[in-house]
């Protein structure tokens, strides 16, 4: 089972040439209508059969949890597209919105057993928003730990929504850029930490800062993490 959950979290939101066009690749379900939808369009000459489930999804430490969830449900959970149509698909929350934070929750597509070696599996990510009255908001914070060798770059994540987290640069004092990764970077749930393996530098990226395009917005600074909230971290690596 961990060998399965790990596998589809390898296909978060990748999307080969030649499949299902999915819009819109993330969904959230507001807390006032409890569902939203996603279209899932087949260009190919061949019909899409398979099927789609919900995963409930966490993040404890470095590791990515999924999980049976059963507060939302999928319809319709068989799917089998026709060469050249759409299908829409249904998010349905089944009970209260989440009091205070977003929930994250993953939505797996998977091929019909005997389907073409081609066809991909896919992984979308599902929030189900707060009853909170105003929208939720992340509060990111980084910080670079580790040796120059091998460092690594951890986020915190103590807001109340998930932060979205692309094209990650790192600039040092002198203002010289170095990018780090292009596109996606990737998700950190609220209240949550996340840590990627940084390309090494004889200066630890220490003096410089890091860049992002945090949710959706434009290129701006990464704020650092405080050492207070840093050190429990640290201390259980």
């Amino acid at each position: 089972m961990r060998r399965l959950l790990a596998a589809l979290l390898a296909g978060v939101c990748t999307f080969p040439a030649h499949a299902l066009d999915i819009r819109p690749v993330s969904v959230s379900v507001p807390a006032g209508p409890a569902h939203a939808a996603l279209w899932l369009d087949n260009p190919e000459p061949t019909a899409w059969t398979g099927q789609a489930r919900l995963y409930r999804w966490t993040q404890q430490g470095d590791e990515e949890h999924l999980l049976p969830g059963t507060e939302v449900a999928v319809s319709p959970a068989h799917l089998a597209i026709p060469a050249g149509r759409r299908q829409r698909l249904r998010v349905v929350r089944l009970g209260a919105a989440p009091h205070d934070a977003q929930q994250g929750y993953r939505l797996i597509l998977t091929p019909a057993p005997g389907a073409a070696p081609a066809q991909p599996r896919y992984s979308l990510p599902v929030f189900l928003e707060p009853a909170t009255g105003t929208p939720p908001t992340s509060r990111l914070r980084v910080i670079a730990e580790g040796s120059p060798a091998l460092p690594r770059l951890r986020l915190y994540n103590d807001g109340d929504a998930h932060a979205h987290l692309a094209d990650l640069v790192f600039v040092d004092e002198q203002g010289r850029r170095q990018p780090l990764i292009d596109g996606l970077a990737g998700y950190v749930l609220p209240h949550s930490h996340r840590s990627w393996a940084l390309p090494s530098r004889p200066d630890g990226y220490a003096g410089g800062r890091f860049r992002a395009r945090l949710d959706h917005a434009a290129e701006a600074a990464l704020p650092a993490a405080a050492p207070e909230i840093a050190a429990p971290a640290q201390a259980g690596l």
